[in-house]
């Protein structure tokens, strides 16, 4: 809305502002040898836990949409009586990390989000679920987590506009702790694989 003087009114420049400047989701993710390992690095570094939960993550899909193909993803995750939906975009260019756009929105009603996908003619595709202790360093996350049938793995992420910026920070980052080989997947599509 454009106010009398001219100017877009505060609740637009948020939304103008946003569309002009996409803020994208830089990953890394590496296999744990030891979770508990991993979190007493953590709290030497100073990172502040944020929770411990258990994670449950539905991928949807839909006929004639193909989110493997063209590398998205739309998903709904329940956890501490939550409900989130996100679309996770393709992946853009990035030399060590995973980049990609992700919106997410609350959702008050778990339930009837899956009775809209479901009318909408998305289907349950695959569910991943962990339990997940989620750390902040600063502007870093740093998810803990233990895979239903995958195992044990930790996430670096970092919200963003400079995916080279990122890339160095978590790159510094993981200098710091003790880490098992990078993993390019997703567990999405390290569940997938395991089925095949």
């Amino acid at each position: 809305m454009v106010l009398a003087d001219g100017n877009l009114a505060p609740d637009n420049l948020i939304y103008s502002h946003r569309l002009r400047v996409v803020v994208l989701e830089v990953e890394m993710k590496f296999r744990s040898p030891d979770n508990e390992e991993v979190e007493a690095a953590l709290r030497k570094l100073g990172a502040r836990k944020l929770s411990d939960e258990t994670i449950e993550d539905t991928y949807y899909n839909r006929q004639g949409t193909d989110f493997a193909a063209s590398d998205e993803a739309l998903r709904l995750r329940k956890h501490m009586g939550r409900t989130e939906l996100t679309y996770k975009g393709p992946r853009v260019n990035a030399s060590t990390a995973k980049a990609r756009e992700e919106l997410s929105v609350s959702l008050d009603d778990g339930l009837s989000a899956t009775r809209i996908l479901e009318r909408l003619g998305f289907e349950k595709f695959l569910t991943v679920r962990k339990r997940r202790a989620a750390y902040r360093l600063d502007a870093l996350g740093i998810d803990v987590d233990d895979v239903e049938g995958l195992g044990q793995f930790v996430e670096l992420e970092i919200l963003t506009d400079d995916v080279a910026g990122a890339e160095k920070l978590l790159d510094s980052i993981r200098e710091s702790l003790p880490l098992g080989e990078k993993v390019n997947k997703t567990y999405l599509e390290m569940l997938i694989d395991s089925h095949v």
